[in-house]
């Protein structure tokens, strides 16, 4: 019996010169990357060319934030949605404190992400803060600033099979799930005409109104749909219907 196509090893050779100082776990190699890439219909250029800052929040060992009532939020993996942050039980220090670092505050359009571990990267938690509230981040946490390129479709293109892929690629290997500051701004990603991006933006702001009235849910899925979106654009398809926005009560 003849077998599909598919279930046959595949194959790539790498020079030995490119593994000096490289990963040699197979994933990491597989060319899949550069299928997906041709894929795209859009010129993809590295996200480090937009980024203004990335950092992560404080690294104190044997200590413990000290809580207040009023204060500076501290933005953790266990804060972080797809769809935007839930921080009723977040924990907030004193303004100033160790904790909340000048180069660690928020600002609105900052993306957040959780970059290590199975639970929180690998689930693809990471978002764009747009909360009314000081807030920093974790020592779990990166916060990403752009310049000249938009949050909301960064956040929207790396949830796409041709964003995700690349993540994939460099998050698999013998340890838990990490992107290095290297690895993020290595990303590749698309140049979206302008009626593209404003078309991600409309879709975010439905996701947000739904977000915040607590159907997260509903969320989701118009996150969703605006992903599925993206990518037929991404790839040169036709565009779907669009579907009327969910009437927030």
């Amino acid at each position: 019996m003849k077998r599909p196509a598919d279930t046959f090893a595949q194959c790539t050779v790498v020079p030995a010169r490119l593994l000096r100082g490289a990963r040699w776990d197979p994933a990491f190699w597989h060319p899949r990357r550069e299928e997906l890439e041709g894929a795209c219909a859009l010129p993809l250029v590295p996200l480090g060319d937009f980024i203004e800052r990335i950092t992560y929040g404080p690294i104190l060992p044997g200590r413990r934030p000290e809580p207040v009532d009023e204060g500076v939020v501290i933005v953790g993996q266990r804060e972080i949605r797809a769809t935007g942050l839930l921080l009723d039980a977040a924990t907030a220090v004193a303004e100033g404190s160790p904790y909340d670092p000048p180069r660690c505050r928020l600002r609105p359009g900052d993306v957040v992400l959780a970059r290590s571990g199975v639970g929180s990267l690998a689930r693809k938690r990471f978002t764009v803060f747009r909360e009314p509230v000081k807030a920093t981040v974790s020592c779990f946490v990166d916060l990403i600033r752009l310049r000249g390129f938009s949050p909301y479709c960064l956040v929207t293109f790396v949830r796409s099979s041709l964003g995700w892929a690349q993540v994939e690629r460099l998050i698999r290997g013998v340890g838990p799930p990490n992107l290095s500051f290297g690895q993020i701004r290595s990303l590749r990603v698309p140049l979206l005409p302008p009626e593209a991006e404003r078309a991600v933006e409309a879709a975010w702001a439905d996701v947000a109104r739904l977000h915040d009235a607590g159907r997260l849910a509903e969320a989701e899925a118009r996150l969703d749909a605006g992903v599925a979106d993206l990518e037929r654009r991404l790839r040169g398809q036709p565009e779907s219907a669009p579907s009327p926005s969910p009437r927030v009560q």
